[in-house]
């Protein structure tokens, strides 16, 4: 059973996925509207019963969230789970991503650092661990690549790491669910959202 509701701002943009019981209880609140419902689905009380929330939007307009957490779950998410050296997504025979096949990586090494801060080729100095140098490494790569930086082991990041924004965030939070039927309607054309578990794998 589906356990999330995705949550549209009031420009019926996608904003953030949160649980059946806070979408309930916003929608009691009347803070948003119901936009689709899971089919056949309902939630009960003792005096009432009403489709189970599956979409809803926002009467106000919420500005985006900009600081997004740094923790493991939130690289791998902002990487969409995939290598940023060889571009392999490990899967789970549930479909989902195989959370054991990846690994952390730190761009510039560890090793180089200095008081806790290492040079980027952009030519700004950062923490060592931090959103501008960890990236998502499958555990081979991350093996091959060592103490290295990617020029000196030949291997090219696919994207430069950087911290999420506003809409990174909704990004995140959609590839860790399942994603309903309901809701890919709103999710937008193009996105990797609409068909993250599901596209051909390369």
């Amino acid at each position: 059973m589906t356990q999330t509701v995705l949550v549209l701002n009031a420009d019926w943009t996608p904003l953030r996925v949160v649980s059946w019981e806070r979408a309930v209880t916003l929608l009691l609140e009347d803070k948003v509207a119901l936009v689709e419902a899971y089919a056949g689905r309902f939630v009960r009380s003792p005096s009432k019963g009403f489709p189970h929330p599956a979409v809803v939007v926002l009467r106000r307009y919420q500005a985006f969230r900009t600081r997004v957490r740094f923790n493991r779950q939130n690289v791998l998410a902002r990487d969409g789970y995939t290598c940023q050296y060889c571009g392999a997504r490990p899967i789970r025979p549930s479909g989902k991503p195989d959370l054991a096949e990846l690994t952390l990586d730190h761009v510039v090494p560890r090793a180089r650092s200095v008081e806790g801060r290492v040079p980027l080729q952009d030519g700004r100095t950062v923490s060592v661990t931090c959103w501008d140098n960890v990236v998502t490494a499958c555990v081979a790569c991350n093996a091959r690549k060592a103490d290295r930086t990617p020029p000196e082991a030949k291997m090219p990041l696919r994207t430069r790491p950087r911290s999420p924004n506003g809409l990174d965030l909704v990004w995140m939070a959609v590839l860790q669910v399942d994603i309903p039927d309901e809701w890919r309607e709103w999710l937008p054309d193009g996105s990797p959202w609409r068909d993250y578990w599901t596209a051909e794998l390369e």
